[in-house]
């Protein structure tokens, strides 16, 4: 009678598997997971512009213009209204960043064999002691 309340406890107690187990038969069925994959990252900058304004009074009517890399100044000269407009332009910069992902590792740990042997020796010892049972129940009649 207590026999047919072990049997199933000890096949749900023993019959759990390790992610490791499920990982390792993930891989079998897919082998590209091993494979190294590489992520390309997309970074954006934006640089807010800056501007400088000044005015100063002179004569005569001129306009002068000077840019340098992002920086531009221009002299507006108007009779005698001197205006000073200059600053550095918006800009976008995008630095891509190469990311490699390593790979998975799988591999049967010496634990996980332990475990599979141990729950397989524990299988046949009920297995045989069932058949014990039964051949001598079968004998004694």
């Amino acid at each position: 009678m207590k026999c047919r309340y072990i049997l199933p406890l000890l096949i749900l107690i023993l019959s759990g598997c390790s992610a490791e187990w499920h990982l390792s038969k993930a891989v079998k069925k897919n082998p590209s997971l091993l494979k190294e994959r590489i992520t390309i990252v997309t970074d954006t900058v934006v640089v807010e512009p800056i501007a400088v304004r000044d005015t100063v009074t002179l004569s005569k009517v001129d306009t002068v213009e000077i840019v340098k890399d992002r920086f531009r100044v221009k002299i507006m000269r108007s009779y005698d209204t001197l205006i000073i407009d200059g600053g550095c332009d918006s800009d976008t910069i995008i630095r891509t960043v190469t990311v490699s992902v390593p790979q998975l590792v799988s591999g049967e740990s010496r634990l996980q064999r332990v475990q599979r042997y141990t729950f397989w020796g524990l299988i046949s010892l009920l297995l045989i002691a069932i058949a014990i049972l039964v051949i001598r129940k079968s004998v004694k009649i």
